[in-house]
């Protein structure tokens, strides 16, 4: 009776929590990127941030500890003409983890890729920032955008693992 007491308040309190944790997502479309440059999406549109660590599109969690991070982009270019999109989680400006989404034919024009990563922050000086490369075949537009919107189609977020 006394452990789940202790487990209880401790669970009420926050000593056990997976926090710091955030998740934000882009709250508007990200137009005129260019092809083959990896370029930070401008996440703006805060879901939670519980101990305000997210900010300026950059996660900076002041609480040492392991972090599962994600990350989720969609990308459009026009006139079916993506070829490549990549995610990227970069660690003190670093890639540390991407996916690439890549098709060999050009009749696609929108694709999503989503990458995750477990990391070790410092809880002072670390950050964690959102990148994507997405390039198209010749032909169309040579830009294009990042999705975003009340579908929430691009998002950023992570929290601090229990160990």
């Amino acid at each position: 009776m006394a452990i789940t007491k202790i487990i209880a308040d401790s669970i009420t309190s926050g000593a056990i929590a997976n926090t710091p944790a955030f998740h934000a997502y882009l709250g508007s479309d990200q137009s005129s990127i260019s092809g083959n440059t990896s370029t930070k999406v401008l996440i703006n549109t805060e879901v939670f941030d519980s101990n305000n660590n997210f900010a300026s599109n950059r996660f900076t969690p002041q609480t040492a500890g392991q972090y599962f991070i994600y990350a989720n982009v969609c990308g459009e270019f026009d006139q079916y003409k993506l070829f490549l999109l990549e995610a990227q989680i970069k660690f003190n400006g670093s890639v540390i983890s991407s996916t690439v989404a890549q098709f060999t034919t050009d009749n696609v024009t929108k694709l999503n890729a989503y990458t995750s990563v477990i990391v070790n922050m410092n809880g002072g000086s670390d950050y964690l920032e959102f990148f994507t490369l997405i390039d198209r075949y010749s032909g169309g537009s040579s830009t294009g955008a990042f999705r975003g919107g009340s579908q929430k189609l691009t998002y950023f977020g992570g929290y601090k693992i229990l160990t």
